[in-house]
């Protein structure tokens, strides 16, 4: 660590954090006012920006300067111009569309505001981000799925390559998406694979965006659309190779978790294989940053929140009846339903 003086430690940790809120708040100034859909539309220059948002000149044009260097407007004289990133997701006609997202998470000070409050009472002060009524929510976070799914299909290949998965490895297989969202990662399975099937299961409206992911990516006529709850409806009985649960388990007590094991256990053939993909803390929640600000974030969010460390999910995995629970990557534990020998997921051969 740098020093400051003799003996005395540097404040630049500090300092960057704090720099960095700054940027972050020149960013949610901007999508407040739309400065991005304003300068899609035509607007410029700092004049006719100030007259289609009742700006101050000043102000504005600080703002515009200052996004500049954050490589979210280029500017070129006296006109400003969008940078690939701004255009792409933060003009609010596109459909991936990141601005709202960003506002009501992310950038959502009044709840982060009230960080403290959570803290001391434990409770969240953000609201359920896990309960049917935040479809409206996530379905506007993953819309960009529908035209950023091409640039993610060879990492989705790699990621099941992990877990010894492929057309070449496990031909045919019969994968349920639990709380699927888009779907991408199991639609890319099915893609690869024309033998493979998938039924993908949420609630209605983000299944309504996973049957446009699937048709964009060609495998919708081996999708099933399945409608419901992954905390409260049961998976299935004994008919899939696969149940893979992708960045949402995170969201539930204890108990509701062991609930939804013991019904994916049920769900998955003899020999079948549970994915749990999300951030896993180490042992002693200290050092993997990723999942310990995950679990700080979830605390303001989810009231039953728990990002847990690879020894609560052995423990809670083989308590459901799971067995061979291994973790394969950071964010990656593979869990097997007893019945098969070798270990291996059992591939679907029948139509």
């Amino acid at each position: 660590m740098s020093a400051e003086g003799a003996g005395v430690p540097s404040l630049a940790v500090v300092g960057h954090l704090q720099y960095e809120v700054w940027k972050a708040t020149v960013l949610k100034t901007a999508l407040e006012l739309d400065i991005f859909t304003h300068v899609s539309r035509g607007a410029a220059d700092l004049g006719t920006l100030a007259m289609r948002t009742g700006c101050d000149r000043r102000g504005l044009r600080v703002l515009l300067d200052a996004l500049c260097p954050l490589e979210l407007l280029s500017k070129t004289g006296a006109t400003y111009q969008l940078t690939p990133e701004s255009e792409y997701y933060l003009v609010r006609d596109r459909p991936e569309f990141y601005g709202d997202w960003s506002l009501r998470t992310q950038l959502a000070w009044d709840v982060r505001g009230r960080s403290a409050e959570a803290v001391r009472t434990g409770v969240a002060v953000g609201g359920d981000f896990a309960s049917p009524g935040s479809q409206e929510i996530w379905t506007g976070d993953f819309a960009r799925a529908l035209r950023t799914w091409p640039a993610r299909v060879d990492a989705v290949l790699e990621f099941w390559h992990k877990l010894g998965i492929g057309v070449e490895e496990t031909p045919g297989l019969h994968v349920l998406d639990a709380a699927c969202g888009p779907g991408v990662k199991s639609f890319a399975l099915a893609r690869a694979d024309p033998q493979a099937r998938v039924t993908a299961f949420d609630f209605p409206a983000m299944l309504e965006l996973a049957r446009k992911v699937a048709e964009a990516m060609g495998v919708a006529d081996r999708v099933r659309f399945l409608g419901g709850d992954v905390v409260e409806d049961a998976l299935g009985d004994g008919e899939y190779d696969v149940v893979f649960f992708g960045f949402i388990l995170y969201y539930f007590s204890g108990e509701r978790l062991a609930g939804i094991l013991r019904r994916a256990r049920q769900a998955l053939r003899p020999g079948g294989m549970l994915v749990v993909n999300e951030y896993v803390a180490d042992e002693e929640r200290c050092r993997n940053e990723g999942a310990l600000m995950a679990a700080f974030q979830l605390l303001l969010f989810a009231p039953d929140s728990e990002v847990r460390t690879l020894a609560e999910y052995r423990a809670m995995l083989e308590d459901a009846g799971f067995v061979d629970v291994a973790m394969l990557g950071e964010t990656l534990i593979s869990a097997r339903r007893p019945g098969q020998a070798g270990g291996e997921v059992s591939g679907s051969r029948s139509a």
